[in-house]
């Protein structure tokens, strides 16, 4: 059953956006972005499809806003892993534990977000992700890592945790490697390191820079 079409009453545009939002994110859980449209989202809610594009301009705006909603919870849990954390380049490897721990727990939210056409809330998104880890950066130069460039060391690591996340959402489940919090560790400690190591100094690797055995 679809309801009645039905108007939102005045001052509870908002109540009916984060009905849409809701309507939009199970459609997600139960088959992806291609189960969202703006008739299905509409029909669900008893309204017709023009109050639905009153609220979001276009599928991919709705889509991208019902994601939204699952990355807000992102900052909370960067904070809540690095605040009590010390040391920086710590913190800083807790944060890329919890973005690519994130990333593979939200796999279908995390692609549509990233990849795909953009929209001005993906780009906020992208933008404040970016921001966090830069003031990540900013804190472990602060104290005394050799950064030569404080947003491109950011760009670095967040190209590593982003591709952390992207290897393995691509991906069907029973592809990826059976320890993932393993994985997610080794990328995290990878991307960290390599990050800080070459920030003031980049060298090409070679043979006699790899630490050996003992």
């Amino acid at each position: 059953m679809t309801g009645s079409r039905a108007r939102a009453a005045k001052g509870q545009g908002g109540l009916l956006r984060d009905r849409f939002l809701d309507i939009a994110g199970q459609l997600i859980e139960d088959g992806g972005a291609d189960a969202v449209t703006i008739r299905a989202v509409a029909t669900r809610a008893g309204v017709t499809p023009p109050a639905v594009y009153l609220h979001f301009a276009s599928k991919t705006e709705l889509v991208h806003a019902t994601c939204l909603r699952v990355w807000q919870s992102l900052f909370t849990e960067l904070e809540a892993v690095s605040e009590a954390v010390s040391d920086p380049v710590t913190a800083l490897y807790e944060t890329c534990v919890a973005y690519v721990s994130f990333g593979l727990r939200h796999p279908s939210q995390y692609l549509l977000v990233t990849a795909g056409p953009a929209t001005e809330a993906s780009r906020r998104n992208e933008d404040a992700c970016f921001r966090y880890f830069r003031a990540k950066v900013a804190a472990c130069a602060d104290a005394g890592v050799p950064v030569g460039s404080r947003t491109e060391t950011a760009r670095v690591l967040c190209a590593g945790a982003h591709g952390a996340v992207s290897l393995l959402v691509h991906q069907e489940r029973d592809a990826w490697p059976p320890d993932v919090a393993r994985y997610i560790r080794r990328a995290a400690s990878a991307t960290v390191h390599g990050a800080l190591l070459t920030a003031s100094h980049p060298e090409k690797p070679a043979l006699a820079s790899v630490p050996g055995p003992g």
